[in-house]
């Protein structure tokens, strides 16, 4: 009987869990690698923020030295391109990756449709990538 008690309220957590992400515009997107990087991966996740806004959060794991892919490299950097005809490419930061070749950069932002690629570069602070896109993906929550 205790065994029902507890497999139904985990199914009503589960459910509930769906529900507040769905309603809340949750989503979750995955990462493709580049060739130079086949064992890294990721997600980009999506919930909704303050005022209307969107707060991402990029996550990654097996991703290692950026000098690595290129010589001058000394960070990773997210990089986004909404879906209007007048947007730019825009740095979003750096993406943070431990000794343990795992990372993590949250952002928000208004937009909720775009295409998302981080590129190994000089400094966080660059003004357009220089080199391939690492790990890439589009998102959309609308």
């Amino acid at each position: 009987m205790l065994e029902n008690i507890l497999l139904n309220a985990r199914r009503a957590a589960v459910v509930a869990c769906l529900v507040t992400t769905a309603a809340c515009g949750g989503a979750t997107f995955v990462l493709t690698p580049d060739a130079a990087v086949p064992f890294a991966k990721g997600e980009v996740a999506a919930a909704a923020g303050d005022n209307g806004n969107m707060e991402y959060t990029v996550s990654v794991e097996h991703l290692g030295d950026p000098a690595k892919l290129q010589p001058s490299a000394t960070t990773y950097v997210v990089w986004v391109l909404p879906k209007k005809d007048d947007s730019t490419l825009q740095n979003m930061g750096a993406l943070k990756v431990d000794s343990s070749y795992n990372g993590e950069l949250t952002f928000k932002a208004a937009f909720k449709s775009f295409d998302l690629t981080v590129t190994a570069e000089e400094s966080a602070d660059a003004t357009k990538p220089t080199g391939r896109d690492i790990l890439k993906t589009t998102v959309s929550v609308e």
